[in-house]
């Protein structure tokens, strides 16, 4: 029987849960945050990289990252971030 093949690329699960309540907060107030891999022109073709960037967006407001994450990580990052931009604007303010 033939060796199931792996992707070199495929993102791993996140060990902790999926923040819906945060990331629900943060669509309905058009905010999103998504990763990017990072990609090597060599030639006339793209090469992907082993690194990932997050990218966060709310309307013309646009900031991103350096290179830091690894497939291991990026999804853990990216919920982490949902639940930050949450706490910084609303959590913080639903607790007083």
């Amino acid at each position: 029987m033939p060796k199931k093949k792996s992707y070199p690329y495929k993102i791993l699960p996140p060990a902790m849960q999926n923040p819906l309540k945060e990331m629900s907060w943060c669509f309905s107030k058009h905010m999103y945050i998504s990763y990017q891999i990072q990609g090597f022109k060599i030639g006339d073709k793209w090469e992907m990289g082993d690194k990932y960037k997050l990218i966060v967006r709310q309307g013309t407001k646009y900031s991103e990252t350096d290179y830091i994450y690894t497939k291991d990580n990026v999804m853990e990052a990216l919920y982490a971030a949902y639940i930050k931009a949450y706490n910084t604007n609303n959590g913080e303010k639903g607790q007083e």
